[in-house]
C-alpha cells in the first residue's frame, strides 16, 4: 500500500506527481517531455507517477518514475474508474493531464470528486494547439476545469486562452532537450535531415521540391526524411518522380541510437512544417549543432532565436527554402556558425529547467 504523503508544507516537501499521458510512450514530442521531464523531477527529490495506454505493451523504464499501464480503449471515458481508483491510492498532490487535447471528461470527473480525494491541484498540458482541435467541446472542457493550463508555448497558451482559459493561470512551459556530450562537427557529411509525421502539415513536399532545385547542381548533397505516416507512400512517389530521385531516401521511422547517428552525420536539418505547437524536432536539431532551416510558425517561431539559431523560411515558399539551402550548402563556415549558434541556443533549454519550472508552477497552486 502507498503512504498517502504528509501533510507538511507544499512550498518545501517533495510531492507526489501523478502524470496522465494518452498513451505510455517515449517516442514524438510528447513522449520526450513524458520521459524528460519526469525523470528530472524525479533528480528534484520529487516521487513521480505516470498512468496512461500501453498500446505497445510495457513501455520502457524510466528511471525513478512508477509507471501504471492502463487499459486499451480509445474512449476515454472508460478510463474514469482507473483514474480515480489511482489517485485514491496514490493521494497525489498533483495530477498534471498531457495529451494533444485536453480530455475533459477525465479532468471533469476528477474536480467533482477530488474532495475525497486528497485534493490534488489538476494541471492541464495541451501539446497540439491547432484552431481545428479547441471546438471539440471536450477540449474545451479540460481547459476551463484545470486549475491551470501550462503549454508548451506562448503561441499556443494565446489559444488556450481563446478556448476558455484563464488568462491568469496559463504558463508557458518549453519542453527540454537532451543535449550530446560531444559535438564534432569534422564528422558532418553533405546531407540534410527532416524528422516527423509523413503527413502534409509537416510540409515534406515542400522539401523535397526545394532540395531537387537546390541539388541538382550539387551532386554530393543528399536528403533523408524519416517518420512514419499516412502520406510516406505518396511522398515516396513524388520524390521517385524527382531529377534526384537516387539521393533522396525516405525510409520511415528513425528512432534511438539510429536516430542520434544520423543527426550527428548530417549537416543542415529542416523543419518545414505549416502548423507547429512547439518544435521539438527543431530543437532536438539545434541540440545536435546542426544548421538550421525552419518555418516560424506557432511556437516555434520562440525556438529560432529571431533567426540566429535557425534560417526562417515561409510556409510553403518552394523558391524560399532552395535558396536557403544552397547558401548553407555552398559554405562551410557558415553551416558552421549556424550550428555552433544552435546549439548555443539548445544549451538553455535543458529538462532540469523544464523541471524546475514544474516545481515552481506546482508549489504556487499548492500554496
Amino acid at each position: 500500500m502507498i503512504q498517502a504523503p504528509m501533510h507538511s508544507d507544499p512550498s518545501s516537501r517533495p510531492l507526489r506527481i501523478l502524470w496522465i499521458a494518452s498513451k505510455l510512450s517515449w517516442e514524438g514530442g510528447i513522449g520526450r517531455v513524458l520521459a524528460g521531464a519526469s525523470e528530472a523531477l524525479v533528480a528534484r527529490g520529487h516521487e513521480v507517477h505516470l498512468a496512461g495506454r500501453a498500446p505497445g505493451g510495457t513501455p520502457a523504464a524510466i528511471p525513478g518514475v512508477h509507471l501504471h499501464p492502463w487499459p486499451k480503449t480509445n474512449l476515454k471515458i472508460r478510463l474514469i474508474p482507473a483514474l480515480l481508483a489511482l489517485q485514491r491510492e496514490l493521494r497525489a498532490d498533483v495530477v498534471h493531464f498531457h495529451a494533444a487535447l485536453a480530455h475533459g471528461e477525465l479532468i471533469g470527473a476528477l474536480r467533482l470528486a477530488r474532495r475525497g480525494l486528497g485534493s490534488p491541484r489538476i494541471f492541464v498540458t495541451p501539446h497540439t494547439a491547432a484552431r481545428t482541435h479547441y471546438p471539440k467541446l471536450r477540449s474545451r472542457l479540460g481547459v476551463r476545469l484545470a486549475d491551470a493550463v501550462l503549454t508548451p508555448s506562448k503561441w499556443s497558451a494565446q489559444h488556450a486562452i481563446t478556448a476558455g482559459a484563464s488568462v491568469a493561470d496559463a504558463y508557458e512551459v518549453y519542453a527540454g532537450i537532451d543535449l550530446p556530450e560531444t559535438t564534432d562537427f569534422e564528422r558532418r557529411s553533405p546531407l540534410v535531415v527532416a524528422l516527423g509525421r509523413a503527413k502534409s502539415v509537416k510540409g515534406f513536399d515542400t522539401l523535397i521540391e526545394a532540395f531537387a532545385r537546390a541539388a541538382a547542381s550539387r551532386p554530393e548533397w543528399r536528403l533523408t526524411i524519416g517518420g512514419d505516416g499516412p502520406e510516406l507512400e505518396p511522398l515516396r512517389a513524388r520524390a521517385e518522380t524527382s531529377a534526384v530521385a537516387d539521393r533522396i531516401g525516405l525510409p520511415g521511422q528513425i528512432t534511438g541510437q539510429s536516430k542520434l547517428d544520423l543527426l550527428a552525420s548530417a549537416s543542415i536539418g529542416v523543419v518545414p512544417s505549416h502548423k507547429e505547437s512547439f518544435g521539438g524536432v527543431l530543437l532536438e536539431f539545434e541540440a545536435q549543432g546542426l544548421a538550421c532551416i525552419a518555418t516560424p510558425v506557432g511556437g516555434m517561431a520562440e525556438i529560432t532565436n529571431e533567426g540566429h539559431a535557425a534560417t526562417r523560411v515561409p510556409p510553403g515558399d518552394v523558391d524560399a527554402l532552395s535558396k536557403a539551402l544552397e547558401e548553407l550548402m555552398d559554405d562551410a563556415g557558415l553551416r558552421a556558425r549556424r550550428g555552433e549558434q544552435a546549439l548555443e541556443f539548445a544549451r538553455g533549454l535543458s529538462w532540469a529547467a523544464a523541471a524546475e519550472r514544474y516545481e515552481d508552477l506546482y508549489r504556487r497552486y499548492l500554496g
